[in-house]
């Protein structure tokens, strides 16, 4: 019953399948497996912390789009939610519904890394990215290695963003690298959508409160993964899924360290070869 729900988003479709099955016996079946798969799920959304995993990861980026280090690509995605009986106007977004923005990591196979479920709609990507643990962790503990993120994120020296005005070769050359290396996160959340419809807006919205709409993405997140770990086939057309959030580019050029390391990483992969 609960895999039937993920993938359609309809208990309609679930109770029409099944004969003297409630709609509110469906809303339990699904309560109870996602909170099952939020408590495992620490054991299918993994970070690398190991070296050989830290290198698997760097490779296939590397592999990808040419940018070494590469430990992850970052983005936020919105799924829509039904009009929450408390601070309603927190969860309302830029495009207008009620929805949860919620952060995920992903490799270049499009698994999961690290996902953060919790934030309503009106919040930020950067706001996410900065109350995010995942964010203290690159903080408070050099890692050899950077995310790509694009330009609604701070630039740092572990998370790289695009340059707003590339006015060289090199620069125009490290966009194209970057964005072709950003992009499967774009694709994941277009693969896991469209697997599991019930996060879609085609599914119609979750009729639930945002503490489970959170554990539901975080359930179909794992499912995601053991379906990438397990190489199960996927056999529509891969479309990146764009929230379009109208980011205003604010965060992408600030100087500093960050700055220092992607012109560094420019001038070591692109420059003198115009």
């Amino acid at each position: 019953m609960a895999l039937r729900f993920y993938a359609t988003g309809s208990f309609y479709a679930v109770t029409g399948d099944l004969q003297g099955v409630s709609k509110a016996s469906v809303s339990r079946v699904v309560r109870d497996i996602s909170r099952v798969l939020v408590r495992e799920a620490s054991n299918y959304i993994v970070f690398p912390r190991d070296r050989a995993s830290l290198l698997q990861v760097k490779r296939g980026f590397t592999d990808m789009c040419g940018i070494p280090n590469t430990l992850g690509a970052v983005d936020c995605t919105h799924v829509r939610i039904r009009s929450p009986s408390i601070d309603e106007h927190l969860f309302v977004n830029r495009k207008g519904y009620h929805s949860i923005n919620i952060q995920c990591i992903c490799d270049s196979q499009m698994k999961f890394l690290n996902v953060l479920a919790r934030f309503p709609g009106s919040s930020h990507d950067s706001y996410i990215w900065a109350n995010s643990g995942i964010c203290r962790r690159f903080e408070d503990v050099p890692v050899q290695g950077h995310l790509l993120g694009d330009s609604g994120y701070p630039l740092r020296p572990f998370l790289l963003t695009p340059l707003l005005n590339p006015t060289t070769r090199p620069e125009e050359r490290y966009n194209q690298s970057h964005k072709r290396g950003r992009s499967v996160i774009e694709r994941s959340f277009g693969v896991l959508k469209s697997r599991f419809r019930c996060i879609d807006v085609s599914g119609g919205g979750l009729q639930f409160s945002p503490e489970r709409v959170c554990h539901i993405f975080v359930a179909v997140a794992v499912l995601h993964n053991i379906c990438v770990t397990n190489n199960l086939p996927y056999d529509e057309p891969i479309v990146p899924h764009l929230d379009d959030n109208n980011h205003d580019d604010v965060h992408a050029e600030i100087a500093g360290d960050g700055r220092r390391t992607r012109n560094n990483l420019i001038e070591q992969l692109y420059g003198g070869r115009d």
